[in-house]
């Protein structure tokens, strides 16, 4: 039986590989139904990361316990050195790679009344209570608790005893992770499979751009730059270098987890110090004191956060600024140290830091599924480096080779000059992704299916809408005699009511509308109206509700019923991209000097420009469509998304949120004076809407600009080869 087991264990990376195969290709031939497999993965996951934690307390603590001070200061002289150029290396990459990344766009809002929120770089470094940094998986934290209490145990008499209780559960932590590897090949079957099935590649068109370059930029990393460092530096050709890590890459791309990795490491060490006729009895404890460390120290993986932040700045339409550029490196080395899942706590740092939406660490998230190969890879090399050429420099035996080092730097150089232009031919367009194209947006086919409409377009000049035929009477008696829903609207009020790229009326307010006549069983008819013609519309019963963004006032309230607000959105100014940054508050608009306000047609905006900027010269426009060709114009009045909105798709402008303008609008839905039956009925259905998520669902297509994922099943031979339908 030990025998098999060593036979088995010996062919180990080939059954992982057959697994990893049998994965992908189950994957492919069931589809979306390979998701059944997703526990079974998840559970070998979390086996291997169960014994992460033990292990690097009791291997930063025992090794560093262990050793006498002079010793401990030795092996930090020979070790600083190596770091850094590991860690300069891995940051030129990163920055050159950047190079294929457009410019960042002017953003298409900023919101200057929202304070940076998230948990600060002390929180993650200082270990003030490491049980808490332990439960929130704060791994820097943790390993500098490690380091203070291992160096601090130098100086401890009578510690063998609990040096010794330390080694037993690193040892007992290994021996977890050799009996966890040896499911490898089905564990991995099941990670396979469920990516193979489940990944859709439309959902990562949009971020080929950034895939590309973390995958070709990773695999140069660990494949060439860092062996050809290490042949530099030791008697070995870099093809040897992989050779002797073949076992620690393949165990840990088919795992996926960069501490698989380490027992093959530090044998490949010992191997390479044998070689070296380093035959000193420290020499283990030297290596593996040096491996411990290099764990949370070189995860070259969770470096690559940085590149992930710059292309962020440009998905999102968010500038990074100077002093930001020159500290970011530094953040995400020191927020980035750890384990790879301590990864995503740092791009949720980073992300709060730099005021990145906060979907951007779940984007992280979601790509994780395609880059973890990579950033393993790099991170394993990066375990290998630091450990090699420590303990070599630890004993005197590290020798360069200039020409090989020169073969390095010249070979890495023309990879680079590859990766970069060709990354840059991949499709980019589409500034702001995260936000959306308004313009293209639809109403959910749910939503219309079986909704008798008619939408009335009369001529743009006519301020004249069709008399009503029924001017008196209960608005609700009149919808249930007639089963006609008649609605208000205008359509130059993006995100609430406006035409798309085809000329189709959508928008949150038509959405709400399509759902009220379903709800009532009845036909919609919608009635444009201009801001001039609103209040006739409503004293003459034209339609029975108006929606369109309509702000509740003082006026508005004495003279209509009006809904319970749906909607409530801070004052925002739309400016020119260049000039966002001298609107970000009252006293910097006033530094300005004499400005030109636009408001559209309405009577309660000029109202609202004349009272928020009483110096101000006000021009009036029939629509914001127009107010790109005045350049005259400082800045025009709107909400917060009603401009956001209007400047998506237009990246020469910004929609501001300034701090000390005023209160927020309110949005409600008007009806004529005295349709108290019709308005209670109203406020009711709203509230019902929210209740059960309609609301919601409205929000983050119209508002939050993201639109609801394609339901169509993924494609599979099962599906749409052999045509199984399933139930």
């Amino acid at each position: 039986m030990p025998e098999s087991k060593s036979r088995y264990a010996a062919r180990l990376p080939l059954w992982v590989a057959v697994g990893a195969a049998l994965g992908i290709l189950f994957g492919i031939f069931v589809g979306e139904d390979a998701a059944v497999l997703r526990p079974i993965g998840s559970v070998y996951v979390k086996l291997m990361e169960v014994a992460v934690f033990p292990y690097i307390i009791c291997s930063l603590l025992h090794g560093l316990g262990r050793l006498s001070p002079p010793t401990a200061w030795r092996l930090f002289r020979c070790s600083w050195l190596v770091y850094l150029v590991l860690w300069g290396t891995t940051f030129a990459v990163i920055y050159l790679l950047a190079i294929a990344i457009p410019p960042v766009p002017p953003p298409s809002a900023i919101d200057a009344t929202q304070p940076v929120k998230g948990v600060g770089l002390l929180q993650l470094l200082i270990p003030a209570n490491p049980f808490f940094d332990l439960a929130r998986n704060y791994v820097p934290a943790v390993v500098i608790f490690s380091l203070l209490y291992g160096v601090a145990i130098q100086r401890v008499k009578r510690k063998e005893e609990f040096l010794s209780i330390l080694e037993l559960i690193r040892g007992a932590s290994v021996t977890i992770w050799h009996w966890v590897v040896l499911l490898a090949p089905f564990g991995v079957f099941a990670l396979f499979a469920d990516t193979a099935g489940t990944l859709k590649p439309d959902a990562l068109v949009d971020l080929s751009l950034f895939l590309a370059l973390i995958v070709a930029g990773t695999l140069v990393l660990a494949l060439w730059v860092i062996p050809s460092a290490i042949a530099a530096l030791c008697p070995m050709a870099t093809g040897e270098v992989i050779r002797e890590l073949q076992r620690a890459l393949v165990i840990s791309v088919v795992t996926s987890l960069s501490v698989a990795a380490l027992p093959f490491i530090q044998q490949a060490a010992e191997r390479l110090a044998e070689r070296m006729e380093i035959e000193d009895e420290e020499r283990g404890e030297i290596i593996q004191t040096t491996l411990a460390i290099s764990y949370p120290l070189a995860q070259l993986g969770n470096l690559f956060i940085l590149l992930f932040a710059l292309f962020c700045a440009f998905y999102y339409r968010i500038p990074i600024s100077g002093s930001d550029q020159v500290a970011l490196p530094f953040i995400a080395l020191l927020s980035g140290i750890g384990s790879p899942s301590s990864s995503i706590n740092a791009v949720a740092f980073l992300s709060d830091w730099l005021a990145f939406p906060a979907d951007a660490t779940g984007l992280y998230v979601g790509l994780i599924t395609v880059t973890r190969y990579g950033q393993v890879v790099a991170s394993v090399m990066g375990f290998a480096f630091v450990t090699f050429l420590v303990t070599l420099a630890y004993y005197g035996k590290i020798r360069l080779r200039p020409k090989r080092l020169a073969l390095s730097l010249v070979v890495s150089a023309a990879l680079m000059a590859v990766i970069i232009p060709a990354s840059r031919v991949i499709e980019s367009d589409g500034i702001a992704r995260g936000t959306g194209d308004y313009l293209t947006y639809e109403l959910a086919s749910d939503l219309t299916a079986g909704v008798a409409v008619v939408v009335e377009k009369p001529d743009e000049a006519s301020a004249e809408v069709p008399a009503a035929k029924d001017p008196g009477g209960s608005i609700l008696d009149r919808i249930q005699s007639t089963s006609e829903l008649k609605v208000g609207y205008n359509r130059h009020v993006i995100p609430f009511s406006y035409e798309n790229d085809q000329g189709q009326l959508v928008g949150f307010d038509i959405a709400y509308v399509y759902q009220l006549a379903r709800d009532l069983n009845v036909k919609l008819r919608l009635i444009p109206f201009t801001w001039q013609n609103l209040a006739q519309g409503l004293e003459e019963r034209r339609f029975d509700m108006a929606v369109s963004g309509i702000y509740v006032t003082d006026d508005r309230l004495r003279r209509y019923s009006i809904s319970e607000p749906y909607f409530q959105s801070p004052v925002a100014l739309i400016v020119r991209a260049d000039r966002a940054q001298s609107f970000l508050s009252r006293s910097d608009i006033e530094a300005l000097g004499p400005l030109t306000i636009a408001v559209f047609d309405d009577p309660i905006m000029q109202a609202l420009a004349k009272r928020l900027f009483p110096s101000a010269k006000v021009v009036v426009f029939p629509n914001y469509h127009v107010l790109p060709d005045h350049p005259e114009v400082d800045a025009a009045i709107w909400t917060l998304e009603q401009a956001k909105a209007w400047a998506t798709p237009r990246p020469d402008f910004t929609a501001v949120v300034p701090k000390d303008v005023g209160g927020p609008f309110l949005l409600a839905y008007l009806m004529p004076e005295n349709s108290t039956r019709f308005r209670r009925f109203l406020d009711y259905w709203l509230m019902l809407q929210r209740t059960n998520g309609f609301h919601d669902r409205l929000v983050r297509l119209w508002i939050d600009g993201k639109p609801e994922p394609k339901q169509a099943p993924r494609w599979s031979i099962l599906r749409n080869v052999l045509g199984w339908q399933g139930d």
